[in-house]
């Protein structure tokens, strides 16, 4: 092969890859235009689901002008604008005494860190769990305004989500790629793995919160979410050890190589690709998880809002409130989808395994 054909491949490479990046731009942008279309028509007066499904857009908030004054589609606020006036503060939680913020200490009640702390490990200060000598706790009705939005209950849980599926990726990939090491590690924890691994893990989202109770989201939301992260990566760490083809390691092996060195340059190069892929999968399932077990009567998050106005789904603001929410997990995790998709790629470029499983 001439030098001219090697330039001729590589620049034939480089515009498949713009040509892939096109194309990937072009699928997000349609699939966002549906989205929005799909949401208008079901919204529209004539469809059935009108009443229980808002329009993304209203009459009120941003772009009404084009909205009412020239399509004259839609009347009253949109989901979307009903999400942005409560994000920062909300009226509507202020008036039903809904907040976010559980160390009600004069000195603390200011400290938008250390409410988001309490809230991750259930801390508590209130005029139940009030020692002799204390100050008095600051009344519900003079909170700061941040303790009554959406935000800061939105933050706690994309915290607790995170948190939790962090700790079950380094549970479950230290127990995966240690059995390939340690034999025994397999024969112990496989059949336990298998066992819960059989039964859909939200069945155990009750479980959860009646074994720990709601007052300690440390062990229910992130501890779910821990453990259910922990027997997936477990279970891809295991199937991406036993894809490395044979002939690599009984190579390493005829070369000398240890048990220990066989682990560190073929196990965890090898496995890489694959475990990044399965941490995809393992993310996607946590945001669902965590919200559901926060909706079962977690009293600070982004679910503890959809139980609240689910309660309330009489009243006009419900179901914008609802979809609202909803929406909002639904597109931040196809956000940190792609930014993981973008990592995963970078990181493994030197792999096309890497490069297939980022798809």
């Amino acid at each position: 092969m001439t030098s001219t054909d090697v330039l001729d491949v590589r620049a034939k490479a480089l515009r498949e890859k713009r040509r892939r990046r096109i194309a990937s731009i072009i699928y997000i942008a349609l699939g966002i235009t549906l989205f929005f279309v799909a949401w208008v028509l079901l919204s529209l007066e004539a469809s059935p689901w009108h009443y229980d499904i808002p329009p993304p857009f209203g009459a009120v908030g941003p772009f009404q002008d084009i909205l009412q004054g020239v399509w004259g589609l839609f009347q009253g606020e949109g989901a979307i604008a009903h999400f942005w006036r409560n994000l920062g503060t909300s009226q509507d939680m202020k008036i039903k005494f809904v907040h976010a913020c559980p160390d009600l200490h004069p000195a603390n009640v200011n400290n938008p860190f250390r409410q988001i702390i309490s809230s991750l490990m259930g801390w508590k200060y209130n005029a139940d769990n009030l020692l002799p000598g204390q100050p008095s706790p600051v009344p519900i009705g003079q909170l700061p305004d941040y303790c009554y939005g959406y935000g800061i209950h939105l933050l706690v849980t994309i915290i607790r989500i995170l948190i939790g599926a962090a700790l079950g990726t380094i549970a479950g990939l230290a127990i995966g790629l240690s059995s390939l090491v340690f034999p025994k590690v397999a024969q112990v924890f496989t059949p336990v793995a298998s066992f819960f691994g059989t039964a859909p893990i939200f069945i155990a989202a009750p479980f959860f919160v009646i074994w720990f109770g709601v007052e300690v989201p440390i062990m229910t939301t992130i501890g779910l979410v821990t453990f259910y992260t922990t027997l997936l990566m477990y279970f891809f760490s295991r199937r991406a050890a036993e894809n490395i083809p044979v002939g690599i390691v009984e190579s390493a092996l005829t070369l000398g190589g240890t048990p220990r060195s066989i682990f560190r340059w073929v196990y965890l190069p090898g496995t890489v690709p694959e475990i990044a892929g399965g941490f995809r999968i393992a993310l996607a399932g946590a945001w669902g998880l965590g919200v559901l077990v926060e909706v079962l009567g977690i009293q600070v998050g982004g679910g503890h809002l959809i139980d609240i106005w689910r309660f309330l789904i009489g009243q006009l603001q419900a179901p914008s409130a609802l979809v609202a929410l909803i929406t909002f997990y639904g597109v931040l995790a196809v956000v940190v989808d792609g930014i993981l998709l973008v990592l995963i790629r970078y990181l493994t470029r030197w792999s096309e395994a890497g490069r297939r499983l980022g798809l």
